[in-house]
């Protein structure tokens, strides 16, 4: 058998299926985009988290991501006030769903 031969005949062969075999694990193991939730904390909660949050201190992440698994969620992806949202709806916030002045946004991930 030549190198011509082997090239038309059997190479096509192999590399085909491997292809296909490869396009179907990248889709497969591919990761979805996670969904997520958002939650408005308003201002005067009573639990004071929204120091930690809103003044940018390092108990921020910790207290966001600990609001997010007490609600069955992941780690939290965003967190902050909510006068930084400039007319624009997080994902999981309903559309009707204002958040007051003072109040603070907490993304949390599936």
């Amino acid at each position: 058998m030549t190198f011509t031969e082997f090239e038309h005949h059997v190479l096509p062969r192999i590399i085909l299926p491997l292809m296909a075999g490869l396009l179907v694990a990248v889709a497969v193991f591919s990761p979805a985009q996670a969904a997520s939730q958002t939650f408005v904390i308003p201002a005067g909660e009573g639990y004071g988290i929204s120091e930690c949050l809103t003044n940018g201190k390092a108990c921020g992440r910790v207290v966001a991501d600990a609001w997010c698994e007490s609600h069955g969620h992941a780690a939290s992806l965003a967190y902050g006030p909510a006068d930084d949202v400039t007319a624009s709806i997080p994902n999981g916030l309903a559309k009707d769903a204002k958040p007051q002045p003072g109040s603070i946004l907490i993304t949390c991930g599936e």
